[in-house]
């Protein structure tokens, strides 16, 4: 599979309006823009995105091994922690990548 691809299943994967699971609290997919970024709110009105770049990030790390998460907050720098459980949330449920015994991600179907 190639970067692309795996992009393509991401965004296929999900829609607006979808409730994003998360440890502490749950999120909302609010748009998908051209540019690839995905919206969503945490709460009632904290807006984040996850960008395009940082999932092609996510992608050169996991088609090299597992992803921990100390590599997801690397990609997502300190600014945006938030991303990183939904970047790890949007692997999952796309059915790219699991969760090991280590609570590191294995990629899946590639």
């Amino acid at each position: 599979m190639n970067e692309s691809e795996l992009i393509e299943i991401i965004y296929g994967s999900i829609e607006v309006g979808m409730v994003i699971k998360k440890p502490n609290q749950d999120s909302v997919i609010l748009n998908i823009t051209e540019n690839g970024n995905i919206y969503y709110r945490i709460g009632e009105s904290n807006r984040k995105a996850v960008t395009k770049n940082e999932l092609s990030k996510t992608y050169k790390l996991l088609s090299e091994g597992a992803l921990s998460s100390s590599h997801l907050y690397e990609i997502v720098t300190t600014a945006k922690p938030c991303n990183a459980t939904t970047i790890k949330w949007l692997l999952k449920h796309s059915g790219l990548a699991r969760e090991n015994d280590n609570g590191e991600l294995v990629k899946l179907r590639w």
